[in-house]
């Protein structure tokens, strides 16, 4: 049986729950459920602001409702897909690691069912992050000390659509051709600069650059790139010519090649003028030249993990990078920060 007790009157009972302790340089459990409640407890309970403890009479109690740790865990490994492991952490929570270098994915919608329940909370990193094995993804709580297990099976149920809500997509080494535009840069005015940061890029996620071919600024040469990459290649990077000046032609180009552009005009700064677009069935990137000034960090960073995880970029996510898309890294930048 589950009682509330006075802390000298536990003694002798089973601590039904952790019992925490916060202080400037501690944040934890002070007794661990299981634990038998000494006298010596009843001192180091009442410093710590615990008047009161929950126990059960004995260790074989049976009660009807979930424990907490219970519960999150069990909640948690139904939430858990693929490349992703989930074990009981400090305090009644559960623990969510990748076990996996790769691209995190996440329900959206079907996380905020759960998130707007007010039984349980799950907090995760972004989505479309990329994250390295044994790297903490997520964690499951439990806002009560227990839940009824009738309810936690309804929204089972009720989540049972949307599964899995969270997962790690692993990289994979494909093979990248790179186009770089610019009648200056083939007649050898300046320099190619921009092929060494799509290199390291592509290297930094998993894959590797097979070619570099560097074409004038003419639709015909372009379009003639892109298309034979397509051919010999797993993805095609385009760089240079992306804005609306009379002589940038590699949207246009990249359109017409083609079977679907997804967007261009990508809400996140630096390197709002990309593009994405896919041609049977392979991605198709063009990003600008700022990519040389944004070498650090670019629209590269946000849109390759998705590529070497073979994961299909959506308008629907390109559109929700307008939220935390103005990066420190474009305000330092400019100047501005």
């Amino acid at each position: 049986m589950l009682r509330i007790l006075k802390a000298e009157e536990a003694v002798g009972k089973v601590l039904a729950y952790d019992v925490s302790l916060v202080t400037e340089s501690f944040k934890g459990a002070l007794l661990r459920r299981g634990r038998v409640i000494t006298s010596s407890d009843v001192e180091a309970l009442k410093k710590a602001g615990h008047n009161y403890v929950y126990v059960y009479d004995s260790l074989g109690s049976v009660v009807n409702d979930l424990h907490e740790e219970e519960a999150v865990v069990e909640l948690g490994k139904y939430l858990a897909g693929s490349n992703v492991e989930v074990s009981l952490g400090d305090e009644g929570k559960a623990i969510l690691k990748s076990t996996v270098r790769g691209l995190l994915k996440i329900n959206s919608s079907c996380l905020e069912r759960v998130n707007s329940t007010g039984v349980f909370v799950v907090v995760t990193k972004r989505k479309g992050m990329v994250v390295d094995a044994g790297n903490i993804i997520g964690i499951v709580d439990l806002i009560p000390l227990t839940v009824p297990k009738d309810y936690l099976s309804n929204l089972l149920i009720e989540l049972e659509g949307c599964r899995p809500v969270i997962e790690v997509s692993p990289f994979n080494k494909l093979r990248v051709g790179v186009v770089i535009t610019g009648t200056e840069v083939f007649e050898g005015l300046i320099e190619d600069k921009a092929s060494p940061v799509v290199k390291n890029k592509v290297l930094e996620y998993g894959g590797t650059v097979s070619e570099i071919a560097i074409v004038p600024d003419d639709l015909t040469r372009i379009k003639e790139a892109i298309t034979r990459f397509l051919r010999e290649y797993d993805a095609v990077i385009v760089t240079g010519g992306m804005s609306v000046d009379p002589t940038d032609l590699t949207p246009k180009s990249i359109a017409e090649v083609a079977d679907e552009v997804v967007m261009y005009g990508i809400p996140i700064k630096p390197n709002t003028m990309s593009m994405v677009a896919y041609a049977q069935g392979k991605p198709i990137i063009g990003v600008s030249s700022a990519i040389i000034y944004y070498s650090r960090w670019n629209i590269l960073d946000v849109l390759l993990p998705w590529v070497m995880a073979k994961e299909r970029i959506d308008k629907k996510y390109l559109v929700s990078l307008g939220e935390g898309g103005l990066t420190d890294e474009f305000l330092k930048g400019r100047g501005w920060r």
